[in-house]
């Protein structure tokens, strides 16, 4: 019986095979090179949705574990983000008095409440700074926020890019050209004369909703909010700093020379030694428990206005949150929503 032979490929199908070969390594390069990317926009409002919120992490100044950190944790875990609360030491009544006289002796000076609230705040800066962060988020302990924070923030990442001429290669939720972003404050008056940025943001509250020292100058259009220069930001309930804004507060902010933390910053900011941008309406606010029950800020506990209140009961009664339509912590501890009226 004779051997099997291959058959031999004629030239012609070889020539076939090595165009149809090249044309598909061409055909998948020419892909791979043009295939449609997200925009360094879309991208920047992708990481500012993720669990901290586009920054590189969340701190949270606390004194000790309560019905707010207990609240703040659940609140987190519901619209899933990752916070970290580190402990935080006490200072000396001895430095505590020594930091409320820094300054001219004629000039104000923080009470005793304020003085501690002051230090905590630098701490964690000064952590932030230890920690070589690029970004940081601190929030205070009684910090409460709508259950779309990550929907809302997202349309905050673009208008702060905007507003910051931020490059259009650069992939970072909001850019680094400047120090402190307000997101939760208690007010900062809306100039016309200061430039803004405006988008339309369905949980915004309405001006019949809107509550605080600030109404009076409320002329927002309604359903939007607005990206600004920071004019008189009052409150330190949730800033971001770059790391840029990290150590110039420490150096800022550590020469005492005011009545709290927060006008100092205040202060930094109308002088522009601080570069700030503030969010209005803001993103967050306190959580307040129920007033008939005795509550009171720490600040002002410490400072001996009012009588200690019986903390445990602020769990199991709802509270409210001004200017927050749809608080994550009442609901998810009540089930409700609890916008102050």
């Amino acid at each position: 019986m004779p051997a099997f032979k291959p058959r031999r490929r004629s030239r012609f199908q070889s020539l076939c095979y090595f165009v149809f070969g090249l044309g598909f390594v061409l055909f998948v390069y020419y892909y791979a090179l043009h295939e449609p990317r997200s925009s360094p926009d879309i991208l920047a409002k992708e990481a500012a949705s993720n669990s901290t919120l586009g920054f590189q992490k969340i701190l949270v100044l606390s004194k000790s574990p309560s019905w707010r950190t207990r609240g703040l944790k659940a609140a987190s875990a519901y619209t899933g983000l990752d916070i970290e609360i580190p402990v935080q030491s006490l200072p000396t009544d001895e430095f505590i008095q020594l930091w409320r006289k820094l300054g001219d002796p004629n000039g104000k000076h923080p009470g005793l409440g304020q003085a501690y609230n002051w230090i905590a705040h630098l701490d964690l800066v000064k952590y932030a700074i230890a920690l070589d962060l690029e970004t940081v988020l601190i929030l205070e302990d009684d910090v409460d926020w709508d259950v779309t924070i990550k929907q809302q923030i997202q349309l905050i990442s673009s208008a702060v890019r905007e507003f910051t001429f931020v490059d259009d290669e650069d992939e970072t939720p909001y850019g680094k050209s400047w120090d402190i972003l307000w997101i939760g404050h208690s007010g900062d008056p809306l100039k016309n004369e200061t430039r803004r940025v405006e988008f339309k943001d369905p949980s915004v509250p309405s001006k019949d909703q809107y509550t605080g020292w600030t109404k009076p100058y409320y002329n927002l259009n309604p359903g939007s909010r607005y990206v600004q220069r920071a004019v008189n930001p009052v409150g330190t309930i949730g800033y971001a700093m770059t790391k840029r804004g990290m150590k110039k507060v420490a150096l800022w902010a550590g020469k005492g020379e005011n009545e709290a933390y927060d006008i100092r910053l205040l202060e930094g900011c109308r002088s522009k030694d601080l570069s700030c941008i503030v969010v209005n309406p803001q993103l967050m606010h306190h959580y307040v428990p129920p007033m008939d029950f005795g509550h009171i800020s720490e600040v002002a506990g410490v400072n001996g206005a009012g009588n200690k209140a019986e903390e445990e009961d602020f769990e199991k009664l709802m509270g409210s949150t001004p200017n927050i339509v749809q608080s994550t912590r009442c609901r998810v501890l009540f089930g409700s929503t609890c916008l102050r009226k």
